[in-house]
């Protein structure tokens, strides 16, 4: 499976790179929403699945998301965000978000959330 994960952090970046590779995935990394747009619809090794921050430089998480899902509707897309209210999860969802986790999120979290939306899409 791969995922790329869009944080404008690179410590974020680098920490979920290594437990996703660690737990057999293969990782793409995105600075901005831009570039996680250009990277999600770009005609080389396109990602199964993506980790997008919200807030980001530029193109913000939701409308990376909602351009990606205009083209891609069938990939799935993590939010993460530090806004971890009950009302902005059901935003983010209502935008298209396939799960929200709220940061600061446990590493395991994040990787049950992988395995979880990778076996959704083996059933699909």
């Amino acid at each position: 499976m791969t995922v790329l994960v869009a944080d404008d952090n690179e410590v974020a970046q680098r920490l979920c790179r290594r437990v996703l590779e660690k737990a057999g995935h293969k990782v793409l990394t995105a600075s901005d929403g831009q570039e996680a747009v250009n990277i999600a619809l770009g005609p080389a090794g396109a990602p199964d699945m993506i980790l997008m921050d919200v807030a980001m430089p530029g193109m913000d998480g939701l409308e990376a998301m909602r351009q990606i899902k205009a083209q891609k509707p069938g990939l799935a897309i993590v939010i993460a965000s530090a806004h971890s209210m009950a009302s902005d999860r059901e935003r983010f969802l209502a935008a298209g978000a396939d799960e929200v986790l709220s940061k600061p999120f446990k590493l395991t979290d994040l990787t049950s959330v992988v395995d979880r939306l990778a076996v959704h899409k083996a059933e699909a």
